[in-house]
């Protein structure tokens, strides 16, 4: 009964705050004020967390970890899905996904970015405590969920800090960044503990080693991209780099959809095997 209460409450909060993080995009964004939008959501984005954390340490502790990982998974799947519907003008095979906040759907996307890895920090909490054992080392362990801690704020700041500002555009990029190499670390760390782990299959650290894999194979081109202008335009680095750009947006977002699966599956496997 407790669970059920903290459940509703849990969607509710996110509910409240999903019409909160709206009123300045369609408010602000229509003075054209970037600036304004960005100290906004810092401000809304300091509100969310600390009441967040305060239930979560009051009411939302009694949440099961797979429920915080399937509802991270459909906020941040909705979040890019209503961002790609009503922004026509995308061509999410050609752009980037960073060019879709520039779009009406850009406040879907970043504000799903936001809440759904805020929801996967109590995620990782609880996925760490799950894979204690005696074969585990527990520093490894402690640098799995601060690497998943970690890697969740750089994604929450890459949906605040985003726009045709060159403040706003270099942060949105470290941010991005942090993000990814954050990521490899995750994806890496918690499959060589679920491969320690005799509750968890070798599925489960197989999928994380997958994308872990994947991430790594999207960075080299991505560096690749970034850095070739820093090359003369007859240089054969920035040729290269150029060619491969075209098929950096279709990787990112199969890498994106990769990431949100992850979470997914991890809590599927966790429901069906009830791993305490």
């Amino acid at each position: 009964m407790r669970k059920n209460v903290s459940l509703i409450i849990l969607i509710l909060h996110q509910v409240l705050f999903l019409i909160i993080f709206f009123i300045p995009f369609s408010i602000i964004s229509e003075l054209n004020e970037e600036l304004g939008l960005t100290i906004a959501l810092i401000l809304i984005f300091i509100i969310y967390q600390i009441s967040f954390w305060i239930l979560y340490k009051i009411i939302f502790i009694e949440i099961s970890s797979y429920v915080f990982g399937i509802i991270m998974f459909i906020v941040g799947f909705l979040g890019n899905f209503m961002a790609i519907i009503i922004s026509p003008k995308y061509n999410m095979w050609k752009s980037s996904i960073s060019v879709l906040t520039h779009h009406p759907g850009g406040m879907f996307m970043r504000t799903g970015l936001i809440m759904s890895y805020n929801l996967a920090i109590p995620f990782f909490i609880k996925l760490g405590r799950k894979l204690k054992a005696e074969t585990i080392n527990e520093n490894i362990r402690k640098l799995a969920v601060g690497s998943g801690i970690f890697t969740s704020g750089a994604a929450m700041l890459t949906g605040i800090f985003s726009g045709r500002l060159s403040f706003n555009s270099a942060l949105h990029g470290l941010f991005a960044l942090l993000s990814w190499l954050g990521g490899i670390v995750v994806c890496l760390v918690y499959g060589l503990l679920m491969l320690k782990n005799s509750k968890f299959s070798k599925s489960a650290s197989n999928y994380s080693f997958l994308t872990f894999g994947i991430l790594v194979f999207y960075l080299i081109p991505f560096f690749i991209v970034n850095f070739c202008n820093l090359f003369p335009e007859t240089s054969s680095v920035y040729n290269f780099g150029r060619s491969i750009y075209l098929i950096m947006a279709t990787l990112e977002w199969f890498l994106i959809l990769m990431l949100l699966s992850w979470f997914l599956a991890n809590s599927i496997f966790i429901f069906k095997e009830n791993i305490k």
